[in-house]
């Protein structure tokens, strides 16, 4: 890895019974397919059959440690062949952010905008996990451009 930059992939499922993860990565910037396209690469139609309402991150965090599975695992067994949605597997690196934070927007100019969890890798290296990103990382609302910021350990790219 080159000292000073780093390639990232955030993974967001959230806990709806359809999801719908509306956002995008937008810092360190994403090295696109062809343009900007933060459309959906799957939709997330309750995958463990664990319903709609009450707990989904309890209900989600408990199929996942029986099952022994990440956030990655379940996005990447429903994409398959598209572990990198819009962007480029083998993008440009990016500068590490100086604030040491990844940055979250959501679509409609907040940050995340669903209950659930996420992950953040450096290569195959998790280096963040959250059970709820939108509680746990709180961006501005909808229309305040804040985004959701996340701090990561960026020494593996050293």
């Amino acid at each position: 890895m080159l000292a000073g930059a780093v390639f990232s992939s955030v993974i967001v499922l959230a806990l709806t019974s359809r999801v719908e993860a509306h956002g995008y990565l937008e810092q360190p910037k994403p090295s696109w397919k062809d343009k900007p396209n933060v459309g959906w690469i799957t939709m997330v139609d309750n995958y463990w059959d664990i319903g709609s309402g009450g707990d989904q991150i309890g209900k989600f965090k408990t199929m996942a440690k029986e099952k022994g599975m990440s956030v990655k695992d379940v996005v990447l067994d429903m994409v398959k062949d598209q572990k990198c949605g819009n962007t480029l597997e083998n993008g440009d690196p990016q500068p590490i952010p100086a604030d040491g934070k990844v940055k979250w927007h959501g679509n409609e100019g907040g940050g995340f905008t669903h209950t659930g969890p996420c992950e953040i890798y450096l290569d195959d290296k998790m280096v963040l996990h959250g059970d709820d990103c939108e509680d746990e990382f709180k961006g501005g609302p909808n229309g305040s451009k804040q985004t959701s910021d996340m701090p990561v350990d960026f020494s593996s790219c050293n």
